[in-house]
């Protein structure tokens, strides 16, 4: 592990982390889909209300602090680094949201992109490897379509800001490699499975009309994306460096 480049990074993911509420107050409220049922749903938290939430600009900074400095302490010093340290406040955001009122503003996805994208111009350049720009292509596209195609075959399980989310992340990875695009998509499913039963206590999960099986209800599906990429990261660094 590298302890500079993980204290720097942590420094830089709590700032990131104290512009989270703002990032949420940017978001406009969501329009009424006719096909949702809202009792399926719980009640809607206007963003601005989030935002002003007690202790979330200090919740926040931490989670920047320890997931910039897990990526930092992870990948040490490389062009690689700075399209994950920049997703870090902005899925921060996305993962607030997505827990309280279950829905992912693209508002926060889609300009990501192509900051994302640009970031990994420069490292494309920077590093003389014209690979790092494809490898970013091939995790935009396998992770959307691995998300997309679960969004096909059951939208009610899973909403198309999480196939968004899924790609932005697979674009940022990209060029970790096939096992770290593989890891996240692994340890998002494993982590959701963990917490069903605590967040169905909590009240988090909700059932869906019509659902059957052990896994009647649904959860938020954005956070677990979120941490199952960190995770990816993490762990990914820790097998190369054992293998």
């Amino acid at each position: 592990m590298e302890i500079v480049p993980g204290l720097v990074c942590a420094a830089i993911g709590l700032l990131g982390g104290l512009v989270v509420p703002w990032l949420i107050a940017q978001c406009p409220e969501p329009e009424h889909d006719p096909q949702e049922n809202p009792e399926e749903f719980p009640d809607h938290v206007p963003f601005a209300e989030l935002a002003r939430r007690r202790g979330l600009r200090t919740g926040a900074g931490l989670a920047g602090a320890v997931a910039a400095g897990l990526l930092g302490a992870s990948l040490g010093w490389t062009w690689l680094l700075p399209p994950l340290l920049l997703l870090v406040p902005v899925t921060t955001a996305l993962a607030v949201i997505d827990y309280v009122t279950w829905y992912l503003p693209s508002r926060l996805i889609l300009p990501s992109y192509g900051a994302v994208a640009a970031l990994q111009v420069v490292a494309t350049v920077a590093l003389g490897e014209p690979a790092v720009l494809v490898w970013s292509a091939i995790g935009f596209v396998g992770l959307g379509g691995y998300y997309g195609l679960m969004w096909f075959i059951s939208p009610r399980a899973m909403a198309f800001g999480d196939v968004r989310l899924g790609a932005l992340l697979g674009l940022a990875l990209g060029p970790l490699g096939t096992g770290t695009l593989l890891l996240s998509v692994l340890a998002a499913a494993v982590l959701s499975l963990l917490a069903y039963v605590p967040m169905r206590l909590r009240g988090n999960a909700i059932r869906r009309a019509g659902a059957r099986g052990p896994l009647k209800a649904n959860l938020p599906y954005g956070p677990f994306l979120v941490i199952g990429a960190l995770v990816a990261v993490v762990l990914g660094q820790v097998l190369a460096r054992l293998g």
